[in-house]
């Protein structure tokens, strides 16, 4: 393919053309009707407007429950237990508002940006290829008349004027294009003189747009296909316990549409020890806060190779591309309940912290008859008084471990009412005392029920995530930063440099025309100080010839 000369930017963005005619009738109508919203769907504003419709349903997910990630609070919006009431509610369903992420709407709302994105950025990405390959600066026939001109006379000939300024442009990255087919005078009898004509910011400017365009595009395709891919899964383990990558194995989990069971790697993660620490003078500066948040684990592959390694709170593991990060910890006594001399419940206890000081958790064996339920209230450091007695404290080091906790007997309501592991339903419960226990020690509550506080340990809660896209969302960043600041800041202008041989003085007279498509004030200083190192390079001075037409001749417009 020739080179031709690059074209000036559009001055806004086209109207939409009429529908071409297909035919008359039925056919025709329906046609036409297809280009015509096809010619809309290609538009970048209308891109636009589907990016902020699907930023309006991601709100809507933000602030109404989402049945995928919490389906017990959906459905208590539906029955009217819970939320704006039953109307409301209703409404939302009608519009898919309880699945915002898998709802046709939001689905058909993607493909239409999609391909409205698509469409507007491979013409655009096509023209601007063709642009760099093939355009080159466009010559002038009347350098005078642009926007910005300066004039230098020197006694230096013409082609040297014209390879001085050549050789000035390229040392600064200007696209430059010399055009010096004329006589020895300079002189041409028709069409535009001898001169260099140099382009900057054509490819840059244009070049940032598309980059930042298309980061948009990876942003959307990583977003999208991360939630398909992605899971993320809690789990709780206590100090010298373990827990396999299952899906049996997570107490909270939540997979992205695409991630299936097969999907885990398997991995076993050993918890060998917790280690966790405060400032324990309460008189130094940060009295209280914790110094110390680290886990030793040890974690076996499917292969069977094993690794040790340690889990901080910055510093999360990655096993198989899954990243393992602490989220909570807390204290795990280890609780025995018989009941007429046989073990009903016999586990660790993962207690956790509460605003008041102290650790909660329950107790709950079904095999018991009635069933038995314990709410638990552990404190850490509960020293005897002068009387042997605990007195509780809100200081959270185990130095003096105390177990407090209320017997109930009666239905615990387990699968009929919804309760967390820690949380006890007493609506369906009587009570049947209370007591205390250190560490080690029974107490008989009567009718033959025993509790023993046996042990201490502490528990860490994990997360483990498998997050696909996270790269792609990092290149999307650094492709938005580096198309937006070209798009910003980079500019097209251009420059012609035309010299020519005075007949009456017998010196060089350069004509340093020059043209900005944006920021004006910032091509006029480009264009001093060029003048400036031109003159210095010819040994030139300024000329005093201010009509332009005594020196080029202004043919017709220049030739863009």
């Amino acid at each position: 393919m020739s080179r031709t000369d690059s074209a000036a930017p559009p001055e806004a963005n086209p109207q939409v053309r009429p529908p071409r005619r297909g035919g008359d009738g039925p056919l025709g109508f329906v046609w036409s009707s297809v280009v015509m919203g096809w010619r809309w769907l290609v538009r970048m504003r209308t891109a636009l407007y589907l990016l902020g419709l699907l930023g309006l349903e991601t709100l809507i997910a933000t602030v109404v429950p989402q049945e995928p990630n919490v389906a017990a609070t959906v459905d208590a919006w539906r029955t009217g237990a819970e939320g704006p009431g039953t109307l409301v509610s209703g409404l939302i369903d009608l519009v898919g508002g309880y699945d915002v992420y898998g709802s046709p709407a939001f689905l058909a709302l993607l493909l239409l940006l999609f391909l409205s994105l698509t469409a507007c950025l491979i013409p655009r990405i096509r023209a601007w290829v063709r642009l760099v390959r093939y355009s080159r600066p466009p010559l002038t026939r009347s350098a005078g008349r642009q926007e910005v001109v300066a004039r230098l006379t020197t006694s230096r000939g013409v082609d040297e004027a014209h390879r001085a300024a050549a050789d000035l442009l390229r040392a600064n990255r200007w696209r430059v294009r010399t055009e010096t087919d004329a006589g020895e005078d300079g002189v041409v009898e028709s069409g535009p003189p001898p001169q260099v004509a140099a382009e900057k910011g054509l490819w840059s400017r244009e070049g940032g747009s598309l980059l930042f365009h298309l980061s948009f595009y990876v942003l959307l395709a990583a977003i999208v296909f991360g939630q398909l891919l992605s899971f993320e899964g809690q789990r709780a383990v206590v100090e010298g316990e373990r827990f396999a990558d299952t899906p049996v194995s997570y107490w909270t989990y939540g997979p992205g549409r695409w991630w299936g069971e097969d999907s885990h790697r398997g991995w076993i993660l050993d918890l060998e020890q917790f280690h966790v620490d405060w400032v324990r003078d309460p008189l130094a500066p940060g009295a209280g806060q914790p110094t110390l948040f680290r886990s030793d684990v040890e974690v076996t592959r499917p292969d069977g190779s094993t690794r040790q390694t340690v889990i901080e709170g910055n510093r999360p593991l990655v096993v198989d591309g899954m990243k393992i990060h602490q989220l909570d910890w807390g204290y795990a006594p280890l609780v025995q309940v018989e009941v007429d001399g046989e073990l009903v419940y016999e586990d660790y206890l993962t207690a956790t912290a509460t605003d008041a000081g102290h650790f909660r958790a329950a107790v709950k064996a079904p095999s018991a008859d009635p069933d038995l339920g314990m709410s638990v209230f552990f404190y850490p450091y509960a020293p005897d008084n002068e009387a042997g007695e605990p007195v509780p404290t809100g200081a959270p080091f185990a130095d003096a471990p105390l177990v407090l906790f209320q017997l109930f007997r009666g239905d615990l309501q387990l699968g009929r009412t919804p309760q967390t592991i820690n949380e006890l339903d007493t609506s369906a419960l009587e009570s049947a005392g209370g007591a205390w226990l250190r560490e080690g020690a029974e107490v008989d509550m009567g009718d033959g029920v025993v509790v023993r506080f046996v042990e201490l340990r502490r528990w860490v809660g994990f997360q483990v995530s498998a997050r696909p896209q996270i790269p792609y969302l990092l290149l999307a960043s650094g492709m938005l930063l580096a198309g937006l600041w070209p798009a910003l800041y980079a500019f097209r202008r251009r420059l012609w440099v035309v010299a020519e041989r005075d007949p009456g003085s017998g010196h060089t007279i350069v004509t340093v025309a020059g043209r900005a498509f944006q920021r004006p004030q910032a091509f006029d200083d480009e264009h001093a100080a060029f003048v400036t190192r031109l003159a210095r390079h010819l040994d030139a001075t300024p000329s005093d010839a201010d009509d332009p037409d005594r020196i080029l001749e202004p043919v017709s417009e220049e030739m863009e």
